[in-house]
Formats: C-alpha cells, structure tokens, sequence
C-alpha cells in the first residue's frame, strides 16, 4: 500500500498485509548489510529458514543483534495459552524450546560474536527487523526498517508491517532530529538500544 507524503516525512515507505521475507528478499537484505538488529519472541522460524543466509553473511563480515524473549516469565506463558486455546500452538509445544533451538543452531557464531543475543523480560513487544547496509560508493549509508503489528493471541503470520527506509549521507547526520520531529526508524533505533541496554546477556534456567 502506498503511503501519503505526509506519511513517508516520517519514515513510512509502505504497508504490507501478512508479511513475510521470501529467500529472495532475505538474501537481498543481507547483501552489503553491516548489521541486522533483530527483535522477536523466539525468531525460531526466521533463523531456521534463513540460516545458510544468514550465516553465510557473517562469514562475510555482517553482524547480529538479536533480542528475544527471556523464557522464564509470566508473559511467555501466559502466550502459549492464548496461542493453544486459538489452535495455533499444541500443547507441550514451548516458546523456550524454540529459542534454545535458536541457540544451539548459532552456537559458533555466538562464541566467535559474529552474533549477539540478549534476552529481555519486560512486557510484550512488537517484533522488528532493522537492516544496516554499508556506505554506496556514495558515501550514503541506508537503513531498512520492518515493525510487524502482531496482537497475541495471533502469531507472526498474521500482521501488518510498517516498513521503512532511511539514506544516511553526511548532511542529513549533521542535521538529524533533535527529538522534536516524529522518526519511525529512529525511535525503532532507540527502542533497540534501549531493551538491549538492560537485557540479560544469559538465559535464565
């Protein structure tokens, strides 16, 4: 869906009903990506079905940052149950069970920090992906934002996402916005940062 101008001086490029990356896009992504800043409940789908992709890109010197849900906690179970009494999760099917999937498929990547995990245990949050290409032959850097609007109890396949972009070059750094000017990538960065900044770096047993 087209966004209007007013929409795009904020940051907005387009919405996307039921959004989902093909390989094709992920690989595009991933191209001449410095970081990704990840933030889901699990990420288990994503890391599984991108994970030579993804990998591949770190081989090659690309980073990741990725915050998920901490999995003892009261929300987490409290999702499962939604998502069990909607018929989207079996019972005995655990949120935990796919973020230590995650783990232990990354595992050398996050010994060798290629990959950083974090672990947040807050309150809900809605998942995004923040892509950081490096510098064009231009000197323009750009940055791809997706914020997935998912409402528990349905899960990430049903969404909408707000995505959008950002050309960094010299100019546009030096007069950034002082707070006083709504940014949807901006506050995106700052959210990221934030969490990051308090989550726990161990997951607790």
């Amino acid at each position: 869906i087209r966004v209007s101008q007013e929409i795009k001086s904020y940051g907005f490029k387009g919405i996307a009903a039921m959004k989902t990356h093909s390989t094709r896009e992920i690989m595009d992504l991933c191209e001449n990506a410095e970081r990704l800043d990840l933030l889901f409940i699990s990420g288990s789908q994503f890391f599984s079905n991108n994970e030579y992709i993804l990998k591949l890109a770190m081989d090659r010197g690309m980073k990741i940052r990725f915050l998920c849900s901490q999995v003892d906690t009261v929300f987490l179970s409290d999702l499962e149950r939604l998502e069990q009494k909607k018929s989207l999760r079996e019972t005995g099917n655990k949120i935990r069970d796919e973020i230590e999937k995650v783990l232990e498929l990354y595992d050398e990547y996050l010994k060798n920090g290629k990959m950083e995990i974090r672990f947040y245990s807050t309150e809900y949050r809605l998942p995004f992906m923040l892509v950081y290409k490096k510098k064009n032959k231009n000197n323009v850097m750009t940055i791809k934002a997706f914020l997935r609007v998912t409402l528990p109890p349905y899960n990430w396949k049903s969404n909408f996402a707000l995505i959008g972009e950002r050309k960094i070059t010299e100019e546009t750094e030096s007069s950034k916005s002082d707070g006083s000017e709504v940014d949807f990538i901006l506050m995106m960065e700052n959210h990221f940062n934030c969490v990051w900044a308090v989550a726990n770096d161990k997951l607790v047993e």
